[in-house]
């Protein structure tokens, strides 16, 4: 599932799909050429679900002397991650204490070191922890690789750009056959301190693969664990994104401003999805999902996937250092990192890891604003539409209200707070205005909270003041007008998304001199 192009003069050339430009590097195509899914499926093996144009080093057009390609501050402020925190703003939400486990095939041995130089020119931290093991734990790793260890590099760094206080598992199959790939699950899955795994790999659907959707669930006496997995770059349906028991991620093109506030998405030409023809729907999309009542639709959700969009990647096995790649696989990873870091959140009030099954009916239940709805594009089998849809699911996340509903909606890490007290421009006042100000703290999204400015007391027989915004975002400024003297005392109720509420109050005086001039 990779595709190589040569870098220079080929930003517009690497959206296509046309086969011409496969035979550049023909000797890495026989495994993972797209359309050998089906292939791979009856032989009982996987392929990566990763795109790759190879980039070279810094360029001119990079931010800052940057590699090419979106950098984890970019994504981390497009997709609202940046805005986490927990404990009323003391905790940053980065995924500490959880454990993301990443299962592939075969060794890509330079990737520690791959790792640390991606750290160092981003300037994140090394992860806490970062384990290299085999299918079944040992230390004696699989053959090197460079077509699926460039995948490692893609999914290692950036479930750590995501979350970078999270422990990193990653967990080498023997070959890409299911049997080696399920073994690593299953590893994978045991290990304590694992809250999520994440799978950037498929092949088209086969008739036995109910077979293998038990793997994919918490194993007994373990914390709740869940599983992730990208759902193509073909615009086909794949496993094992179709188990009702993996979150399927699939593909957009992400645009940002300069600054990498995110603009919009539509849906990208490769996500993988449709209606499997093997797996029942489960209960969770039933509701949502109406394109079909009876087997599991795909994908779940989506994430930036395009050519058009690309990620920075260091790999030094096989290629040269900095590389720009793109494809579904990216997604996997980044919402394995997101599940993490509700995770962090949840054990800090003490509640458990989520299973998948709390995972995906959790997400199913969210409202539709906690997601970027997309709305057009397509994968030339279904179109993006509002709501529910085959190529993009429920959307791309707004991170800080997924994990908040995640996390779980009444909880402590949910209630928003007064950052700056009430105040007035003026507590006595001569005129008939005076300005009233507020500032709200939330650890999910502050741009979303609502102002609501009420009148608890005022004097007897004055006609209400008015504002010039209440109930907005806006209303956190406002001016209030006056038409009799006295002493008022003004409360505003901070309202986030989920209903929650914080209160302040604030007491203006305005002079006896209005009563000359009142109506």
């Amino acid at each position: 599932m990779r595709r190589f192009i040569p870098y220079a003069g080929v930003r517009a050339a690497r959206d296509a799909h046309a086969p011409f430009f496969r035979p550049f590097l023909e000797v890495l195509e026989d495994r993972l050429l797209p359309s050998m899914d089906w292939l791979a499926a009856l032989a009982g093996s996987a392929v990566p679900e990763i795109e790759l144009a190879v980039s070279g080093a810094i360029t001119a057009a990079s931010n800052l002397g940057q590699p090419a390609g979106l950098s984890p501050q970019q994504i981390s402020q497009a997709y609202s991650f940046d805005q986490i925190t927990f404990n009323n703003g003391a905790v940053k939400g980065d995924g500490s204490g959880q454990t993301i486990a990443i299962v592939d095939a075969y060794n890509q041995p330079n990737l520690a070191s791959d790792l640390h130089i991606f750290d160092s020119m981003y300037g994140l931290p090394d992860p806490p922890r970062f384990t290299v093991v085999n299918q079944n734990g040992g230390n004696s790793l699989p053959a090197a690789d460079p077509n699926w260890g460039v995948e490692e590099s893609l999914d290692v760094e950036w479930a750590h750009a995501i979350a970078p206080g999270a422990n990193i598992l990653l967990v080498e199959a023997n070959s890409n056959s299911y049997a080696d790939l399920m073994a690593a699950v299953n590893y994978a899955r045991n290990q304590p301190g694992v809250s999520v795994v994440s799978m950037s790999w498929g092949s088209s659907e086969f008739s036995s693969e109910t077979a293998y959707d038990s793997y994919f669930t918490t194993p007994s006496g373990h914390p709740g664990v869940a599983f992730i997995a990208s759902s193509g770059d073909n615009g086909l349906v794949e496993y094992p994104s179709t188990s009702p028991n993996v979150l399927a991620v699939g593909g957009t093109q992400l645009t940002t401003d300069s600054a990498g506030n995110y603009v919009s998405e539509i849906a990208w030409s490769g996500s993988g999805g449709g209606i499997s023809t093997d797996e029942a729907q489960p209960s969770y999309q039933r509701g949502v999902v109406t394109q079909t009542s009876t087997y599991r639709a795909v994908p779940d959700v989506a994430y930036d996937a395009s050519s058009a969009s690309p990620y920075a990647i260091y790999d030094s096995y096989g290629y040269n250092g900095w590389l720009e790649a793109y494809g579904t696989s990216a997604g996997a990873p980044q919402w394995a990192a997101l599940v993490a870091i509700a995770d962090q959140g949840r054990a800090l009030l003490g509640e458990g890891a989520l299973t998948g099954a709390q995972l995906l009916s959790t997400l199913y239940q969210l409202p539709q604003s906690d997601f970027h709805d997309i709305t057009s594009g397509g994968n030339g089998s279904y179109s993006a539409a509002a709501g529910y849809d085959l190529v993009t699911g429920r959307g791309s996340p707004i991170a800080n209200r997924i994990v908040a509903g995640l996390v779980g909606p009444g909880s402590s890490a949910s209630l928003p707070w007064v950052a700056t007290p009430a105040s007035a421009s003026s507590g006595i006042v001569t005129g008939t205005t005076t300005n009233l100000s507020v500032r709200g703290g939330d650890n999910y999204n502050t741009s979303a909270l609502t102002y609501t400015w009420s009148v608890l007391s005022e004097p007897a027989g004055a006609a209400g003041p008015t504002f010039s915004a209440n109930g907005s975002n806006a209303a956190q400024n406002t001016t209030v007008t006056f038409s009799s003297a006295g002493t008022y005392t003004f409360q505003v109720t901070i309202t986030n998304i989920y209903g929650l509420s914080a209160t302040s109050a604030v007491s203006v005086t305005v002079n006896q001199t209005l009563t000359s001039i009142s109506l």
